[in-house]
């Protein structure tokens, strides 16, 4: 899977309807298969396993080009930053909630998981008739092919509520019909492919298979599903199997938080699943094999990346200050995640110091998790990309999800854990349940700090008007009740004539 040329199914491209981000332009092509032989294709493993690593591909355009919109800058943690005037108005309007159905970045999501979720669906179906295959590898398949197809349901139930569900292997006249199931139904699937994964994927992967998915993967989502579902006690069962056996799957934590964001970490021991990226791709790609992150979100026009960097995804006051609720000036917070996941004033690089303001960071602040020096991003392409992965699932995630489904009384010494890696003390053993549920929250906030987790954790309180309270307090005041689900773009309606628009928009 990883620093590896991966390969996609052109077929697939075809189906334009849901689909229609696909440009050929933009794929890395190996293979060519007419869609009239489609059925004669699957014939080997080396055919199944190309089919597999297509159903992964998406993830890239997903979390270069839509996930960071959504998770940060939709949330409390980031505004847009960057040039100002013109300069990303589509991610404006997520930031200013005046979103519309024609929004670009919302087209992606949608078209990018249905995307996935054809391709995991060819995997699901034909795999299992593959003639020439060993057992291992065809039960790995299958799990990863159902894995994914959950990853990619989660992400579209959770913004757009009821969506098309289908797992079968359709045409482009059928999928011109399907209307939008409840997303009870979605849920149940995601569920029912979870636990399927779980007992079909391996404990670990080794060589080149490192960053596929895992039995660990596949419980820890489960994990996350459930907490999201407000079950608490899936949650807590799913999460503890991952902590009890986290020797199996090779989980740990990093003594050095910083420790999860370097190139020679990737997959590492804290890693559960995240998306592989390779150098190139090139300015502006979302759909190539280099992740822009790194580029996008590095201090405006400053030279600690290749290109000098866009500055957008900036964090707010809000954000910075959360680390201290004292009011301490940034440079004295004891939080060791802060410096790791923030540049602040003052921060150095070689001969580089960060100054007190920025064009779109009037604050001098801006994301670094994501820095990769200049001299790592020029890339075998001589693309404005990086080769740094970027996390979907760490084991301090499990630590975490076992901590707030569990409550206080078992669940506060992972916490706690989590905590000592930040230099920070224990939780007080006196909280309330709700002074602790708004812990680990804050928690959550720091430890996943621009990992696209922050907008959805506001969603799944168990107080529905958490996030519209939140946001308000935050500055954000055009938020409204109809922005917990996200407009269905305008264009796919416009093909399917069963398709129906979320309230509001």
């Amino acid at each position: 899977m990883k620093k590896i040329s991966i390969q996609f199914l052109v077929v697939l491209c075809s189906i334009t309807l849901v689909f229609s981000a696909c440009k050929k332009s933009l794929l890395d092509v190996e293979t060519t298969i007419p869609i009239s032989t489609l059925d004669d294709y699957y014939q080997n493993e080396t055919e199944a396993v190309k089919a597999v690593n297509a159903a992964y591909t998406p993830l890239s355009a997903i979390y270069n080009g839509s996930a960071w919109h959504l998770g940060d800058i939709m949330s409390d943690d980031a505004d847009l930053g960057g040039g100002g005037g013109g300069d990303g108005t589509e991610t404006a309007e997520l930031d200013n909630f005046t979103i519309t159905s024609f929004n670009p970045i919302i087209n992606l999501m949608w078209a990018q998981c249905y995307f996935g979720i054809l391709r995991a669906n060819l995997v699901v179906v034909k795999v299992p008739q593959v003639p020439v295959m060993s057992d291992a590898v065809r039960k790995r398949s299958i799990g990863e092919g159902k894995f994914l197809r959950a990853l990619y349901y989660y992400h579209l139930v959770r913004l757009f509520g009821d969506v098309p569900l289908y797992t079968n292997v359709i045409d482009v006249e059928q999928a011109a019909t399907i209307a939008r199931s409840p997303k009870a139904l979605v849920y149940e699937q995601i569920i029912t492919d979870l636990k399927a994964a779980d007992t079909l994927l391996p404990n670990t992967n080794t060589g080149s298979n490192k960053g596929r998915a895992t039995a660990g993967s596949a419980k820890g989502l489960l994990a996350a599903v459930y907490l999201t579902l407000g079950d608490k006690t899936n949650a807590a069962l799913y999460s503890k199997l991952v902590i009890d056996n986290a020797s199996s799957y090779g989980y740990d934590l990093w003594a050095d938080y910083g420790d999860n964001f370097k190139l020679e970490n990737e997959n590492g021991k804290e890693s559960m699943f995240e998306v592989q990226y390779r150098s190139g791709g090139g300015q502006f790609n979302d759909y190539g094999a280099g992740q822009k992150l790194n580029c996008f979100f590095a201090p405006r026009f400053q030279d600690v990346v290749q290109s000098r960097g866009y500055g957008w995804n900036v964090p707010t006051k809000d954000f910075a200050d959360s680390y201290d609720k004292s009011g301490a000036t940034y440079n004295t917070i004891i939080d060791k995640r802060r410096n790791r996941s923030m540049w602040i004033p003052g921060d150095t690089y070689d001969t580089y110091t960060h100054p007190a303001q920025l064009v779109g960071s009037p604050l001098g602040l801006n994301v670094k998790k994501y820095f990769v020096s200049i001299d790592n991003t020029l890339g075998d392409n001589g693309g404005w990309t990086c080769a740094l992965n970027v996390p979907i699932m760490r084991y301090s995630e499990v630590l975490l999800t076992y901590a707030e489904a569990a409550g206080i009384a078992l669940g506060k010494p992972y916490a706690d854990q989590v905590r000592a890696r930040a230099g920070l003390t224990p939780l007080q053993p006196s909280l309330s349940d709700a002074q602790y549920l708004e812990a680990i929250y804050n928690e959550r906030r720091h430890e996943f700090a621009f990992e696209m987790h922050r907008w959805y954790d506001l969603l799944r309180h168990p107080n529905p008007n958490y996030f519209i309270d939140v946001m308000r307090a935050s500055g954000k005041t055009n938020i409204q009740e109809k922005h917990r689900y996200m407009p269905i773009p305008q264009n796919e309606i416009d093909k399917n004539a069963n398709l129906t628009q979320n309230t509001g928009y």
